[in-house]
């Protein structure tokens, strides 16, 4: 079953198994450094529910206003060459945040996880993009679901990993535990952030399917040009117009729900994120923090209803 499972992957599009790879590495990465531990870690660190909820405004603040600067670069520069971008980005990121984590410095936290933010912004678009145009139109149901079980299921891999920490070393709150887990968590997500150096927009379905287009349109152009009668030069003409003033495509202005369109789309995800973030700085971020004072919870406790969750959301 494994042999198939492998077979079925290296069959998908070269772009498509580098958004599954850096999903299965980061997504799992972010299960640590996003969640419970982290505010484990902010609140033994500082004794305070505050700095928790300002890490979480950080990241949403940087994430809104990076947000439109970022989708304009998608749209106007290679999308690989925006991943580069932010593969060099994150990896400051995992950097800053190292020397955060061990240093137990609040300022420096800020600084990282307003990079983070960032980062989001900037890769998100990119990523999201590149993984569309990789898949033929009409057929990104399966992968776009395929993508989303994986990012759920991966989701669990780090509250896994931090209950056998806690549960052989000790399952207790104390900042030197939490301090491991979160750096291992990060070293796990930089695999992930290699991944983005390898993308290529040139591998792309859709643009593969441009370019040959074009190339069919000179082919044909070349060969009418041994037609020497006026008729013969007269459809030249008309083929090279034809690759120099592409028609834009209908979907692009369509509307495809109400009053709502493609172009809509960088609107949708400004607001997505913009109501995520700040709803998630004032309540679920503090969720850990309550089972933890309230209910007594102890780390590996706290990390297996996250394992819970997300399972149930696979399951349903």
């Amino acid at each position: 079953m494994l042999g198939r499972l492998v077979k079925q992957y290296y069959a998908l599009e070269y772009n498509v198994r580098l958004t599954y790879l850096y999903s299965a590495f980061f997504c799992s990465s972010c299960s640590i450094i996003l969640d419970q531990v982290l505010a484990g870690y902010i609140y033994v660190l500082t004794g305070s529910n505050e700095p928790v909820g300002m890490v979480t405004g950080i990241i949403g603040l940087v994430r809104m206003l990076v947000t439109f600067p970022a989708g304009y670069a998608s749209d106007r520069f290679r999308r690989d060459t925006v991943l580069k971008f932010a593969g060099v980005l994150g990896l400051i990121c995992a950097a800053i945040s190292l020397s955060a984590y061990i240093s137990g410095h609040m300022l420096l936290l800020y600084v990282a996880y307003a990079c983070w933010g960032g980062y989001f912004a900037i890769q998100r678009p990119a990523t999201e993009a590149l993984f569309a145009d990789s898949i033929p139109n009409g057929q990104r149901e399966g992968p776009m679901t395929t993508k989303y079980i994986l990012m759920n299921v991966v989701g669990t891999l780090g509250p896994i990993a931090s209950i056998v920490f806690f549960y052989i070393y000790g399952d207790s709150w104390s900042l030197s535990g939490l301090q491991i887990v979160l750096c291992g968590g990060m070293i796990v997500g930089i695999p992930g952030l290699a991944v983005l150096f390898f993308f290529n927009d040139d591998l792309a379905y859709e643009n593969n399917r441009r370019a040959n287009n074009r190339l069919s349109i000179i082919e044909d152009g070349e060969l009418s040009d041994l037609d020497v009668t006026p008729r013969g030069k007269e459809r030249s003409l008309l083929l090279q117009n034809d690759s120099d003033n592409e028609p834009p495509e209908l979907w692009e202005t369509a509307n495809t729900f109400y009053c709502l369109g493609p172009r809509h789309i960088p609107f949708i995800l400004f607001v997505t994120d913009f109501i995520m973030y700040n709803g998630a700085g004032l309540s679920i971020s503090f969720f850990p923090l309550f089972f933890q004072n309230v209910y007594g919870l102890t780390p590996s406790q706290v990390n297996l209803l996250f394992v819970i969750q997300p399972a149930l959301v696979v399951l349903l």
